[in-house]
């Protein structure tokens, strides 16, 4: 007996192609309004900057909770993507530290705008908190490796512990209280993680 097809591939494709472009440009809007207005926008917002259709945006997240979401790994693929890391190897230890240093001011003052609005969520947002812990995991382990022959100069027992410090030196939370709190410049601010991190290592800047 002959098949019936109701849609040829190629449509079912393009289809597709269609819904997930307009996922990701929902998603791109959501996250574009949190880091502008530092603040959760109206479904009306997100349908104006993606140019989609209210129902096309409770389509794709019928939950706000899932539109958070996804602006936030993207946010997280937008990270991964500008700031890379790249081959310190052949840097001696202070100039690793001021490399490390700009590096991660860059990327602190860009993730700020969403962040500190994503920090509210994360106690009640599982999904939320658990992509930022493995974002503070895969953090730590790259200082880790950055700096091992630096922490090797500490005693066994300490070089964990001045693993956290560096990373609680040169994270987030510490970058928004030096810029916040502190009123520090961007440049300040990165000199004060610059610093500390020397000054964990045991090295003079350069």
């Amino acid at each position: 007996m002959p098949e019936f097809i109701t849609e040829r591939p190629s449509s079912l494709d393009g289809r597709r192609e269609r819904s997930t472009r307009s996922r990701h440009a929902i998603a791109r809007a959501m996250l574009d309004l949190m880091r502008e207005t530092q603040s959760i926008p109206t479904v009306d917002a997100v349908a104006d900057r993606a140019n989609v259709s209210r129902r096309s945006v409770f389509r794709h997240f019928p939950e706000t909770n899932s539109l958070i979401i996804a602006a936030v790994d993207m946010q997280r693929t937008d990270v991964s993507a500008r700031f890379a890391p790249r081959d310190l190897s052949t840097l001696g230890l202070p100039e690793r530290v001021r490399a490390v240093s700009q590096r991660l001011g860059r990327m602190n003052e860009y993730i700020t705008p969403a962040r500190s609005l994503v920090d509210q969520f994360r106690k009640d947002h599982p999904v939320i908190d658990d992509m930022l812990k493995e974002d503070e995991r895969t953090y730590t382990h790259h200082l880790g490796l950055i700096f091992r022959d630096g922490l090797e100069h500490h005693s066994a027992e300490d070089r964990d512990l001045v693993l956290q410090a560096m990373v609680s030196a040169a994270g987030w939370a510490t970058w928004r209280g030096l810029r916040k709190d502190q009123f520090l410049s961007v440049l300040g601010a990165r000199k004060v993680v610059e610093y500390t991190l020397c000054a964990l290592l045991t090295v003079r800047p350069s």
